[in-house]
């Protein structure tokens, strides 16, 4: 009988010892799946010259191929977007959240100097719809669809990564090595 239940004592031990190395595993995936982070492009800043009323952004898309050099006006920048969130469910599944970017753009911190000031868009692609499944016109795996906007003060010597999460975007500032390269953009 004693034999019998150190057997199942430590069968009760090794199935819960299983079963917590298979929660950890599921929430370790659960938790990447919803906080997942993807690089989608770049900017950095540069002037031309002192005194110019604007800036020339560098931007550069996810695989680092440059999108383009645009002029701006004002003390920010701002890149638009359409988004396309998917249901918290579908991102376990692998069915990440979609976007297309659409505008790049010189933002002024007042309103007034917005209204006033001169200002400059730049369009990044076509308008284009997002491409997605559906079940006679319904979409299981889509949460809802709506434009995203990101904006930062420009900084020069700063590199902006653009990072696409599940529910939008968010902007990471990487210092720039101060070498005779940066110094001359």
């Amino acid at each position: 009988m004693r034999r019998f239940l150190m057997r199942i004592s430590f069968g009760l031990i090794l199935a819960s010892l299983v079963l917590n190395a298979i929660l950890v595993v599921l929430f370790s995936w659960t938790y990447t799946a919803l906080t997942q982070e993807t690089l989608i492009a770049t900017v950095q800043f540069t002037k031309p010259y002192e005194g110019s009323g604007f800036h020339i952004a560098h931007l550069s898309g996810e695989d680092g191929k440059v999108v383009g050099d645009f002029k701006i006006y004002g003390e920010q920048w701002r890149i638009d977007a359409k988004f396309m969130k998917m249901k918290y469910w579908s991102n376990l599944l692998k069915l990440d959240s979609r976007y297309v970017l659409e505008r790049f753009e010189g933002r002024y911190k007042k309103s007034e100097d917005q209204n006033t000031q001169q200002k400059l868009s730049h369009d990044l692609g076509e308008n284009t719809l997002l491409d997605h499944f559906t079940l006679l016109g319904w979409n299981p795996f889509v949460d809802i669809e709506y434009g995203s906007s990101v904006y930062q003060e420009i900084t020069l010597n700063q590199r902006f990564e653009i990072y696409k999460t599940p529910t939008g975007f968010v902007i990471r500032r990487v210092p720039l090595s101060l070498d005779a390269n940066t110094m001359k953009r």
